[in-house]
């Protein structure tokens, strides 16, 4: 290994210590409020159970309680988050371990990974477990591009409004297919300098990462032209690139946008990515109307 090698090498190695004494300073506070007790799922005929099951000791002896919280969602999810962070608090201290003897046996601290490789009767709770991460994403504050009467003057079928028809087309199909997006979400980059753009559409995705759609509509614009290659080169230059995360549409020679193009691009680019995990679209409009009407005071 070279000495250029050798010292990335170790600077990673450093940096790979302290995010998993994080993670398990992280998890450690977790677990010591999670609930006692554990889990249990039971798959019957028609239906899958869950039971919240304790040790608990009386008169000496330890006994096995069991409720059944099949209708308790909350803890449902409380207790698959405790065996999510007790597997990063034991592959944290294992790491630790491994990292400093510099072994090839150190397994990644990916919470979406870890999420994936409990026993298969957990899958039911981790779509449940996705949907709400992502709806927590979706209805959180953010920031998002200044609101211009004279521009955004087309209302969505959500009561959003967007700068173009073709927008206004993709907008709706989006919210048709239950898509959970934000329209011009500010975008703070870091390389390249540093400093904000608004991305015309931010898809969130249960494995917690983000799909960005921009449509290109005024191509007969010089300055709009030189204007998105500017843009699309600070996406590509802070992660994104097509076909990975990031999705480019435009309008043809006639300004026109074929929504026929758009159910393609849902169906085979977007849709797979969220394998069963269903978002209420009154979720979508909650987490845009509520900024729509802020940005009208």
């Amino acid at each position: 290994m070279s000495r250029r090698r050798w010292k990335h090498f170790t600077k990673a190695l450093e940096q790979e210590v302290k995010r998993t004494n994080k993670l398990l300073e992280t998890s450690g506070r977790f677990m010591e409020s999670a609930p006692k007790g554990h889990l249990s799922i039971r798959k019957r005929v028609h239906q899958i159970s869950y039971y919240w099951e304790i040790d608990e000791k009386r008169k000496g002896r330890r006994h096995n309680r069991q409720i059944n919280i099949t209708k308790d969602k909350n803890m449902i999810l409380k207790l698959t988050e405790k065996a999510i962070q007790k597997e990063v608090n034991r592959r944290c201290n294992r790491n630790l371990k491994v990292l400093e003897k510099l072994q090839d046996s150190y397994q990644p601290l990916d919470v979406a990974e870890i999420a994936k490789g409990l026993p298969p009767k957990y899958q039911n709770v981790l779509l449940m477990r996705k949907k709400r991460l992502v709806e927590e994403r979706l209805t959180a504050p953010y920031s998002k591009c200044p609101f211009n009467e004279k521009y955004h003057t087309h209302e969505t079928d959500y009561g959003e409004l967007v700068r173009s028809k073709s927008e206004q087309i993709l907008a709706n199909t989006l919210f048709a297919y239950g898509i959970p997006f934000h329209y011009e979400e500010e975008f703070l980059y870091t390389v390249g300098n540093r400093g904000r753009i608004y991305s015309d559409f931010t898809i969130f995705l249960p494995d917690g990462k983000i799909l960005i759609w921009e449509h290109l509509g005024l191509l007969n614009s010089e300055k709009y032209c030189y204007d998105n290659v500017k843009k699309l080169n600070i996406y590509q230059m802070n992660g994104f690139s097509l076909g990975d995360n990031f999705i480019i549409t435009m309008d043809d020679n006639k300004g026109n946008f074929s929504s026929g193009v758009i159910n393609e691009i849902i169906k085979t680019q977007i849709l797979p990515l969220f394998d069963g995990v269903k978002i209420d679209r009154q979720k979508i409009i909650a987490g845009i109307r509520p900024m729509q009407a802020a940005l009208h005071r």
